[in-house]
């Protein structure tokens, strides 16, 4: 078959949207992904796996007016161009849809070339938007591109009118079977790794000195603050500033605001705020720590979608430190793989901390979670799944 995977952003990289279209050229389907271009890069390039088609270039436009030609509106008519150009002289095209905005463009075309459209749902919008709204500050323009409400009647309208929808976890698919969705139209597709990323090696713990790591986004949402607070009450707690040490790796509005704290609470010498690493640097800062963090506030968002870094934790032999967030509570809970903390407590973040303290502890709960992720939550298990939904569609 051959497949567009429609996604909002410039590309490369996205991990999830590489995974996609990998793996469904490893099954004998021709793969397309149709990008922004904020970054002006050629509109047609190819991969050994997959084509990449760009919208047009705008480099003459004022840097704004490149930003709004590149708006991922449905009815952006150099999107529009963009999707028909690819598809063009294709009978039954495939098209995936990576996120809410584009959706509708996707369908609207579909009516017209006998497409099949994929919502591909890693985020939900409405709750999103809601959630940014609620620990945000958010511009006047955001509150009306980025309305929850505006997002959740725009849901509603889309819905009936894809041929499937892939969300990343059980609270998603639940959500839109309450919304009138019929079960068998959801599959979930998770971001989970491919067993053999870290080449078969785990961390091994053998000393009491807790090292932590972070690597995403610094944003609000995030509660990496409610971590760097929960390092200063350890420490107040008698430990050694030496015998504890916070990677946090990202980009975002709330980096300043940590840097802040940290020199606040004079605790520079255990906690580092790094701007984005290579990927070698994050590769040796996993290797070199002995705890994940996902400290994040508890909300609609989280709620309803899940992080591909728990994964990746489990499957370093991580054990996970984690805030009441339903879909990872659930899965650390299931697994037996790390500790959760009661939202807003940096207080009780800084007890579990203590807790895992021990190298028998943090080996036990790393082991396990390495098993969960070869048995259950890999790669594999979500490509078959993946798999299956174009296998429907064919």
């Amino acid at each position: 078959m051959e497949i567009f995977i429609l996604y909002k952003e410039d590309y490369p990289w996205d991990v999830r949207v590489e995974k996609l279209a990998k793996s469904l050229n490893e099954t004998n389907n021709t793969v397309t992904i149709i990008a922004r271009n904020l970054d002006q890069k050629p509109t047609n390039e190819s991969t050994p796996e997959f084509q990449i088609r760009r919208v047009p270039r705008t480099q003459r436009l004022p840097g704004t007016l490149q930003k709004m030609a590149n708006m991922p509106l449905w009815f952006n008519p150099l999107w529009i161009f963009t999707i028909l150009k690819a598809i063009q002289g294709v009978s039954k095209p495939v098209i995936i849809v990576r996120d809410l905005p584009l959706v509708r463009a996707a369908t609207f075309i579909a009516r017209f070339r006998s497409a099949k459209v994929v919502f591909d749902m890693a985020e939900v919008y409405p709750e999103m938007y809601r959630s940014s709204a609620q620990f945000s500050k958010r511009s006047w323009l955001d509150n009306i591109v980025k309305n929850p409400s505006i997002a959740e009647r725009y849901e509603k309208t889309v819905l009936p009118k894809v041929d499937h929808i892939i969300v990343m976890i059980e609270e998603s698919r639940d959500r839109l079977v309450a919304l009138g969705v019929p079960e068998e139209k959801v599959t979930i597709v998770s971001n989970t790794p491919p067993i053999d990323k870290y080449s078969g090696h785990r961390h091994k713990h053998t000393d009491e000195v807790l090292r932590i790591v972070y690597v995403g986004f610094l944003t609000e949402l995030r509660g990496l603050d409610l971590l760097v607070e929960a390092v200063g009450r350890y420490i107040e707690k008698g430990n050694p500033k030496n015998t504890i040490q916070v990677d946090i790796v990202g980009k975002g509005a709330s980096k300043e605001k940590l840097i802040n704290l940290v020199r606040r609470l004079n605790i520079e010498e255990s906690v580092r705020i790094h701007g984005w690493l290579s990927q070698e640097e994050v590769d040796q800062l996993m290797a070199n720590a002995n705890i994940g963090a996902l400290t994040y506030r508890v909300c609609g968002h989280w709620n309803h979608t899940i992080p591909n870094k728990i994964f990746d934790y489990m499957l370093a032999g991580l054990p996970v430190l984690a805030t009441k967030v339903l879909p990872i509570e659930r899965v650390i809970e299931e697994a037996h793989c790390g500790v959760i903390c009661r939202d807003l407590d940096p207080a009780d973040i800084a007890e579990k901390l203590e807790y895992l303290k021990s190298p028998d502890v943090r080996q036990e709960l790393g082991e396990n979670g390495y098993r969960a992720v070869l048995e259950k939550y890999n790669w594999d298990n979500d490509r078959d799944r993946l798999n299956e939904v174009i296998d429907i569609l064919n």
